[in-house]
């Protein structure tokens, strides 16, 4: 399984941070966790074309997160997809997909293509992928990910404050993604800064740690050190990077 990141930031732009998303890829199969900003242009970077998806993960609703998930539905509707798409994700993401059903329609336009809907929390099976969603601390209807394939595991809990839930999510996960949205010693429940991401790494017995959805204030090899600075096996992501898991 491999990990490739489309998107190290968060909700404020910069020049070198694309939105929120990643490309889960095994046997030849991919999953796209989140669909923030730049995630389509980021994996054509990649060299995997948008019909290749066997399915998109959502964690929760925020547009920085989420915006470019009807881009690629509607993509794929003007290049002929036929085969059906995954999307896995909270309920809400029910109301988002109505929404846009109904955009500037007289009658609601059905899907295109099929998309095999997944309501987590709870667990799906696309293959090869195991899927495991559950609750975490953020927002209301908010999903953080435990995937398995090929032996290994990888967990992408998507943005999150410092608790058991993710703990137990993570725990004895070959890697782990974690934002890293907060400078060191800024508190706050729904966002992590390093020595919370570090807390949580060490506590689930993680593998390795990829630190990312930084914000412009933080330093990321400083937020690096301090993780390693517990026994941490940390990096920190940028967009393009590859990691085996």
């Amino acid at each position: 399984m491999r990990l490739t990141v489309l998107g190290s930031g968060g909700i404020q732009p910069t020049r070198d941070r694309a939105g929120p998303a990643y490309l889960v890829s095994a046997q030849g199969r991919h999953l796209l966790l989140d669909a923030g900003p730049g995630a389509l242009a980021g994996m054509l970077r990649a060299g995997v074309n948008t019909a290749d998806l066997g399915g998109v993960c959502i964690t929760h609703r925020h547009p920085d997160h989420c915006c470019e998930l009807i881009l690629l539905i509607e993509l794929e509707d003007a290049m002929g997809r036929k085969t059906p798409m995954g999307l896995a994700g909270p309920a809400i993401l029910d109301d988002y997909l109505a929404f846009f059903a109904r955009w500037g329609r007289t009658e609601p336009a059905p899907p295109p293509y099929p998309i095999d809907r997944a309501v987590l929390p709870g667990e799906v099976e696309w293959s090869p992928f195991g899927i495991i969603g559950r609750s975490v601390p953020h927002v209301d209807h908010c999903v953080g990910f435990r995937i398995e394939a090929d032996g290994k595991t990888l967990v992408y809990p998507g943005d999150c404050g410092p608790s058991d839930e993710v703990v137990d999510l993570a725990r004895g996960a070959d890697l782990l993604v974690l934002e890293c949205t907060l400078p060191p010693g800024v508190d706050y429940h729904a966002h992590l800064d390093p020595e919370q991401a570090a807390w949580i790494a060490e506590r689930a017995g993680v593998g390795k740690l990829v630190l990312s959805h930084f914000s412009p204030n933080v330093d990321a090899d400083q937020a690096v050190a301090i993780c390693r600075k517990y026994g941490v096996d940390t990096v920190a992501a940028t967009d393009g990077l590859v990691v085996e898991v």
